[in-house]
């Protein structure tokens, strides 16, 4: 029999008729006072034992949470993170864009304490890439992002396919310089100095910007070196261009360089190889 059914055998028959055990369980205080009335101890472990039994009952049982998918896939490098760190403080989403698109390109994740500060700027801003941003989160953080009801709408997007590529002539873009936007990549020499041209010409004015930085975003690579002849085509003109036109110019030459410098730095923070060419300084006309 156990202490518990003991003290209440005894409660129930009287003190004068069996007395309580001399040792009582560590989990119920102490030791009775052997000096204390009988009668007053029975009542003094009845509340003993309510109490221990109130506070260590088991908690009502639910249901298991859900389970992420397993954890797989290569992670990016500390250099590719750290250029990550430079892109969110403060938020550039344009910028962003790079690197999901080198991260994704290369095979890698994103580490998870990145998981939320990326998915915090998707979820503010359609300018964020969905498909790259998917690819990069990896199996395991588009389910962290369903979690969050905040981020329902978010997580709805991230499977979604990227528009269609197309075949785009020269002399098209020369015509509609949009259509390089949704040419097929990566673009040939010939279509890459058509576009660097339309810059360096200047002709683009207040849309100038704008179109540099997505010209900085696609242009391919290998095709950095060709930012030098666009300059050369400026300085070599025989009739000067006209002041606002030479601004938006080097202005936009500027934007094409630094975006994609910084694609170069990306692609060897993620590959580990280091950079093989100089990097090209935009004359002040």
């Amino acid at each position: 029999m156990s202490v518990w059914e003991d003290v209440v055998t005894t409660g129930l028959i009287g003190t004068d008729r069996r007395p309580l055990p001399d040792e009582l369980p560590v989990s119920w205080g102490a030791n009775r006072d052997q000096a204390t009335d009988p009668a007053h101890a029975v009542l003094v472990l009845a509340a003993r034992h309510r109490a221990v039994t109130r506070t260590s009952a088991l908690l009502p049982t639910c249901p298991p949470g859900p389970v992420g998918p397993p954890k797989r896939g290569l992670m990016a490098s500390r250099a590719a993170h750290a250029i990550l760190d430079r892109l969110l403080s403060p938020q550039q989403a344009d910028l962003l864009n790079l690197w999901l698109a080198a991260a994704a390109q290369q095979g890698q994740l994103a580490s998870p304490s990145y998981w939320t500060p990326l998915a915090a700027v998707a979820a503010r801003t359609t300018a964020v890439d969905r498909t790259a941003l998917a690819r990069v989160l990896g199996d395991r953080g588009v389910w962290f992002v369903e979690q969050n009801p905040q981020w329902t709408r978010l997580a709805k997007c991230l499977p979604e396919e990227g528009a269609t590529s197309v075949k785009t002539s020269e002399d098209a873009v020369r015509a509609d310089p949009e259509l390089i936007m949704h040419a097929v990549t990566p673009w040939s020499d010939q279509l890459s100095r058509t576009v660097l041209g339309i810059i360096g010409s200047g002709v683009l004015q207040h849309r100038g910007a704008r179109y540099a930085a997505a010209i900085g975003a696609r242009l391919p690579l290998q095709h950095y070196e060709l930012l030098r002849s666009a300059m050369q085509q400026i300085e070599g003109q025989e009739e000067p261009l006209a002041a606002a036109r030479l601004r938006s110019a080097r202005e936009s030459l500027l934007t094409v360089e630094r975006t994609v410098w910084l694609r170069i730095e990306m692609r060897s923070a993620f590959s580990g190889e280091p950079i093989m060419v100089d990097r090209l300084a935009i004359p002040s006309w």
